[in-house]
């Protein structure tokens, strides 16, 4: 009987370790393409302030359904989709910046990331995106695509790039990894000033966190464990009736 709960006990922690009983837990934190957003007849909201998941911080964005007056459009299978022009009305590029902050634990990778293309009109546009921490930021292997290479400032993950006005649509991501717990909330916005900015379709933040078990795993734990009770009961009972 020692041998079998010892062999049980080998097996469970040989599964235990294993890099096959785990898997990296991703979640969702927000995904937004504005097109829950409300634009009335005429096919655009001028200097928008008011959206479901983000504020305007600074200057002004305009909101843009597809069929606007200016022929903007969004990307890929969203072309008809609503579309949001970062440099809006006022000659002053606007930030918007996400309503709530999120939550993330030590080792997790928090990523943002971004759909923007050039303006569509004339010029180039500089964009900037990053991350915004509630206290000292804890954090390593900041990486980026798209972006040149992202600066931590006090309280802050920025990476910034130009768009010509001719750049089609392509995917913008900024990633940390935490050393500690903490929250954040997200940015995106252009320093444009002449009410053409970069168009923002779509965006996503999103936490890879930790390695945990797998379901299917767990399901092996448990069975594990109740073989080596059985185990253990059985050798009480033929210890009973000797």
């Amino acid at each position: 009987m020692r041998n079998l709960v010892g062999l049980c006990a080998v097996g469970m922690a040989a599964l235990l370790g294993s890099g096959m009983a785990s898997n990296a837990w991703s979640a969702v934190f927000l995904d937004d393409n504005f097109d829950a957003e409300a634009v009335p007849p005429g096919g655009w909201v001028r200097n928008d302030a008011a959206f479901i998941n983000f504020d305007v911080v600074t200057g002004t964005v305009d909101l843009l359904a597809g069929g606007n007056p200016f022929g903007l459009v969004g990307s890929g299978t969203n072309s008809t989709g609503n579309v949001i022009d970062l440099d809006g009305s006022t000659m002053a590029g606007g930030t918007l910046q996400t309503k709530s902050s999120f939550a993330f634990n030590a080792g997790d990778v928090v990523t943002l990331s971004l759909d923007v293309g050039g303006n569509q009109r004339t010029g180039v546009d500089d964009l900037f995106a990053g991350f915004r921490f509630t206290g000292a930021p804890g954090i390593t292997g900041a990486t980026a695509t798209g972006f040149g290479a992202p600066v931590l400032s006090p309280g802050m993950l920025t990476g910034t790039t130009n768009l010509d006005f001719t750049d089609p649509f392509q995917v913008f991501t900024i990633s940390f990894t935490a050393t500690s717990a903490g929250s954040v909330s997200a940015f995106v916005g252009t320093d444009s000033a002449d009410n053409r900015g970069p168009l923002l379709d779509r965006v996503t933040l999103s936490d890879l966190a930790a390695d945990i078990p797998e379901p299917a795993s767990w399901a092996l734990i448990i069975i594990g464990f109740g073989g080596i009770g059985g185990v253990l009961r059985r050798g009480r009972e033929r210890s009973a009736r000797a």
